[in-house]
């Protein structure tokens, strides 16, 4: 049982250790940070990133950056809306979140 455990910890730090190295292989416009930026300032185009890139990265690392792209993009898309429909549409939601937090 011990060594089942020693085995599987041993081999969770081989594989952090892989992944450190990739990480530091990967050029600037590749890391985590970057793309997490594009997704922020950038939606449309975080989205085709985020899209092109789902099969290559894990189901976690993709939801991630989806939610963080969903969210800017719902308050990018606001402004497009004729007249005061994204201030009522943002004060709806800011009155949501407050109810919910009472």
């Amino acid at each position: 049982m011990d060594n089942n455990k020693e085995n599987k910890n041993q081999n969770d730090e081989e594989n952090n250790e892989q992944n450190k190295e990739a990480e530091a292989k990967r050029p600037w416009y590749k890391s985590d940070v970057f793309l997490t930026l594009i997704c922020i300032f950038l939606p449309p185009i975080g989205y085709i990133i985020i899209l092109s890139n789902r099969k290559k990265w894990s189901h976690d690392r993709y939801i991630g950056y989806l939610a963080v792209a969903t969210f800017t993009m719902a308050l990018f898309l606001i402004k497009f809306l004729p007249g005061k429909w994204g201030d009522i549409i943002f004060l709806t939601g800011a009155g949501i979140i407050f109810i919910i937090k009472l």
